[in-house]
């Protein structure tokens, strides 16, 4: 099982050996992991997230639902013209350990999550807020962009991703455990997808403060 692993980190000390320094905390696949999502973040490819600063157990409970194959095992765009590596995630964490998974979760979690907006049309937002403001904010606060939230971080991740992510729920391809948000996400249309997903990639609005 390690096997795998290490020829993941091997490959990428050879293609980033030049840019990554070198750390000695630093879990040796992490070079790997930046081929896609960037070696500091935001993610540079639309359909990617944005992993550095997620919450520990949202990161380490990603990797074992990959595993399982409980979440979607889709290649990324990226990967089509070369410019990420054309493997999907299932396949990534196939071969790494629980071990690995906690360090990588480690690693990531200890990350600055970086501020970032996709261009956005604010009447499809305000649409998305609305939908935010009624049934996700209860557990997605501060409009998605809370870093200690177990609920992991909306705001600021890529557009494409989060429609992916949010037509996988709908779907029911993915699930978040959590059977009032699952049965939500299945009642929202396309266009209620859309607009949430203008909404989070957006710049943050003002949090609304008492007198």
């Amino acid at each position: 099982m390690r096997s795998f692993g290490v020829g993941l980190a091997a490959m990428a000390a050879l293609m980033f050996a030049p840019s990554v320094p070198a750390d000695p905390e630093m879990p040796a696949v992490v070079p790997f992991c930046s081929l896609c999502h960037g070696e500091t973040g935001p993610s540079p490819f639309i359909g990617v997230p944005t992993i550095h600063g997620l919450p520990h157990g949202v990161i380490e409970n990603a990797l074992y639902k990959y595993r399982e194959r409980r979440r979607p095992c889709r290649t990324t765009e990226c990967s089509q013209d070369g410019r990420c590596p054309d493997i999907n995630m299932c396949d990534v964490v196939g071969g790494m350990s629980l071990e690995d998974f906690h360090a990588l979760a480690d690693w990531y979690s200890a990350q600055d999550f970086p501020t970032h907006s996709d261009p956005y049309d604010p009447e499809l937002a305000a649409h998305g807020r609305r939908i935010h403001d009624q049934y996700c904010e209860i557990c997605h606060t501060n409009f998605g962009s809370n870093p200690i939230d177990d609920a992991s971080m909306l705001r600021g991740q890529r557009k494409v991703y989060l429609r992916n992510a949010l037509g996988d729920f709908q779907q029911g391809r993915r699930t978040a455990g959590i059977e009032a948000m699952d049965a939500r996400l299945r009642t929202l249309s396309d266009f209620d997808l859309d607009a949430l997903a203008e909404f989070f990639s957006g710049p943050a609005p003002k949090i609304d403060v008492g007198r």
